[in-house]
């Protein structure tokens, strides 16, 4: 660094970027059958409308680099069972593992910030 102060508009713009952080938002439709099998959701899934069923499981696979705020807009239809953090091709992942309880539409909502906020 050069002491040099850093433009307003350009420290703000920065300030801003680094507050929106990274977001998933997941629609998600349960049907009413039991059967137990799982679903993988992470960020190539922003915006997408699953379909699984009651009984099943979901993983959300996101980087663990980042402090997530998870929500649910149904916070009966998931039961968080494990959160864990594990290697998934040379990417370090945080995985949080939930038993789908409850039938009908939700939104699944992922807002990452970095940890240094």
């Amino acid at each position: 660094m050069t002491g040099q102060p850093v433009p307003a508009a350009a420290d703000a713009r920065t300030r801003r970027l680094s507050r929106l952080g990274a977001a998933l938002l997941v629609t998600i439709v349960i049907g009413c059958v039991r059967v137990q099998s799982g679903y993988g959701l992470g960020p190539e899934n922003d915006g997408a409308t699953k379909n699984v069923q009651v009984g099943s499981e979901v993983r959300l696979v996101l980087p663990e680099e980042l402090e997530w705020a998870i929500e649910a807009s149904d916070t009966k239809a998931l039961s968080l069972k494990t959160v864990t953090v594990g290697s998934i091709g040379g990417s370090s992942m945080r995985v949080w593992s939930m038993d789908v309880t409850r039938a009908g539409d939700f939104i699944l909502v992922a807002t990452g910030t970095p940890p240094c906020q």
